[in-house]
Parts: structure tokens; sequence; C-alpha cells
């Protein structure tokens, strides 16, 4: 990534001064390669592989993480379970990081080290029992405390993040429409997907954020299904593509629909499930400004879709949107989240409705609230089923 040292400044700055203010001598930020965040917001490395490696006790262990130790003062060290991933570590990470055997017992030893006695760790919901335990038994006088306040911390973006979150939009956009453009009466599902997972990859980082949704027909009402080789369109079905490439290590996400066939060939019913979806994604757009909370937009999505007469299949899924960081899925989560949005956040809007074992819908932008309102960011892809323009 290429951010300013100014931007890494403010970042340090922010969780020392939350530290702080929550009485902790240090942090322990944990990360994984589907969980990057805590650590590459932070410190810029990540790692990249999971899975099992032995110990110099010949016994085995899981590998696959990075913990950041950032103390309230002095300078922070990453940890990481991957010794031989150091040469890169070292090229990529902001902080001193050791290679390790052993995540919880390294750990340990930089916390005696430096005398902490308060330490949070943020990601507690997936840090292993295994370190955890490590950490009780060879720290016994210090206080570990479960904490969340890194993802909070990230959820207003600065303008360099904004910048690469616009431009990772118009990769999926680019991606998106390249995919749907290769939707008609008999191509399958893997072909769309290897054409829109190409471009990401063209134009993107060579990872991308999320897998790939591609699905046609009666698959599309299982929301998240792979895309399979045999399943061929046949006309009138629609499909959906939902996608997250990535650029500088953020994400672009955004869904569409696209009829195989003509318009009339769909299913009058399928094509209102559409209209409905596209109207409630309108309808949370244009509510999206500083100091609405995100379970009124999620409300607000449910209401629409009752009022035409289709509240049914909007209670089959619940997902509205999710905030857009490093991770693909950040807060807030709009289920039942009471905060409310500040400008600079970045949030995705994607309503959609499931007919179980028939059809299922959804219609993804991402949003930046603004100072006054909010901005669309996937503006030059229609979301008509025909790819038309609006």
């Amino acid at each position: 990534m290429t951010f300013t040292t100014e931007e890494y400044a403010r970042r340090h700055g922010l969780v020392r001064d939350e530290l702080k203010a929550r009485g902790y001598d240090a942090l322990i930020s944990y990360s994984t390669p589907k969980l990057q965040a805590n650590v590459r917001w932070i410190g810029r490395y990540y790692v990249r592989f999971a899975g099992m490696q032995t110990r110099p006790d010949g016994t085995y262990a899981m590998f696959g993480s990075v913990s950041c130790l950032f103390p309230a003062e002095g300078e922070p060290k990453l940890v990481s379970d991957q010794p031989w991933d150091i040469v890169r570590a070292r090229q990529e990470s902001l902080f001193e990081i050791l290679g390790t055997e052993d995540l919880g017992l390294d750990l340990a030893k930089e916390i005696r080290a430096g005398g902490y006695k308060r330490v949070a760790i943020d990601n507690m919901y997936v840090f292993p029992a295994a370190h955890y335990l490590t950490l009780q038994r060879e720290c016994p006088n210090v206080e570990f405390v479960a904490e969340n306040f890194m993802s909070q911390l990230r959820r207003v973006k600065s303008a360099e993040e904004i910048a690469i979150l616009r431009h990772a939009e118009t990769i999926a956009e680019a991606a998106v429409k390249a995919g749907l453009d290769a939707v008609q009466v008999g191509v399958t599902e893997y072909e769309v997907a290897l054409i829109a997972e190409q471009v990401m990859r063209e134009q993107g980082d060579i990872e991308t954020a999320a897998s790939i949704i591609a699905s046609g027909g009666v698959n599309t009402a299982t929301a998240s299904s792979l895309p399979s080789r045999e399943k061929r369109m046949e006309k009138g079905e629609l499909f959906l593509l939902d996608l997250a490439p990535r650029w500088q290590g953020y994400p672009g996400d955004i869904s569409r629909m696209r009829v195989a066939g003509d318009l009339s060939d769909v299913d009058p019913l399928h094509r209102r499930a559409h209209d409905v979806s596209v109207l409630m994604n309108e309808e949370v757009r244009k509510a999206i400004k500083p100091g609405v909370r995100p379970v009124e937009l999620h409300d607000l999505a449910l209401q629409v879709a009752r009022d035409a007469g289709m509240g049914e299949y909007r209670e089959e899924v619940d997902l509205l949107g999710h905030g857009l960081e490093m991770d693909i899925h950040g807060m807030p989560d709009y289920y039942w989240d009471p905060t409310e949005l500040r400008a600079g956040e970045v949030i995705t809007v994607e309503p959609g409705l499931i007919i179980p074992g028939v059809l299922g819908t959804r219609i993804e932008d991402v949003v930046l609230v603004t100072e006054d309102g909010s901005e669309t960011l996937s503006v030059s892809t229609p979301r008509t089923l025909t790819g038309e323009a609006e």
C-alpha cells in the first residue's frame, strides 16, 4: 500500500489515544489471512496462508496469524507465526517483526519485558484459545481484556482511504459489467465468473477481497452459491453476480443481475422481486446521512418490501449492508447497529429478496457518507436486468 507517513502517524495516534482513554498499557491486535485489517491497518504487513506446521518438539500446531503488540508508550512490535515468511514480513512491516514457532509464548515474553499490567486483546473472538491460555500462564499478574475498538477506529476513513476505495469500486464496476455482458442462454455460471475474475485481477490486486458469487436461475435463491460448470442459463432466468476486487488492500463491492434472453421472457414474479430490490436500494441510499442509524436503514428496507407486498421474502434475507474496510465486512453491520453514521464512513447497500427454492435477488452499491448526505460510488453501472441505462 502507498499510504503516506502522515497517514500512518494518524492511525497510530488514534490507537494510542484510545489505549490511554481506556486505561490500557498495551494492545494485542490479531489478524489472519481472512481477517487482515487489525494488523495491516496499523502495521502494513499481513499473513497470506494458514495451515498446519511442526514445532521444534515435533508436535503440530495451526499457523496463519500475526499479532501487533502496540504499547500506549514505546515502539510496537509484530509477532508472526510464519517464520518462513520473515523476509517478506521485514520488507512490508512498519515495525520490528519477530518470527515465532509459538505466538502466545513470544507475546508473553514481550509483555513481561514491557512491564505491562493491563492489556487489551482486539479480535478476541478469533484469538486462539491456545495462545490465550499461554498468556494467562506466562503472565499471571497481567489483566487481559477482550476489546473490538480497532474496528470502530477504522469506521471513518481518511481522504487517502476514500480515494483508494473509489478506485476499487471502479474495478468492481468494470468486472461486474464484463461478467454480466456474457450472460446469455446456454452460458454456464463458471464462464461468467471467470470473465469477471480476470478483470478483477487484471485491474486490481492479485488477491480479491471475497469469493465471487455467480448464480443463475434457482441457484440465486441460496444467496451465496459457488459458480457451477454444469449450470447453464435458460431463457428468462436471472443471473446474480456479486463480486469484490481489491485495490491497494481495500475492497470494491457490487451486485447486479441480468436476464438470459429477453426481458419479456422473465416470470412476472421474478421481475417484480428485482424491481422491489432496486426500490429498496434507492430508498435506503436516499436516507443515508450523518446521524442516521444503520438499524433505521434496515427497518426502512423491510418496510419498502412490506409496502410492495413482498415483506415475507425480505425476511428470508435480512442483510442490508455493512461497513467497507480492508476486511470486506466491517462496522457498521446493519442488523441491529444503533450507532449514528458519521461523515467519512463507507458502507454498502445491498438489499435483496429470497423466494425459497425459486429466486434470490440482490442489488448492491457502495456509498460514502458525506457531511450533508451521501455519495454513491458505483455510479456507472445500471441496475436494470438488461444492462441498459436506467
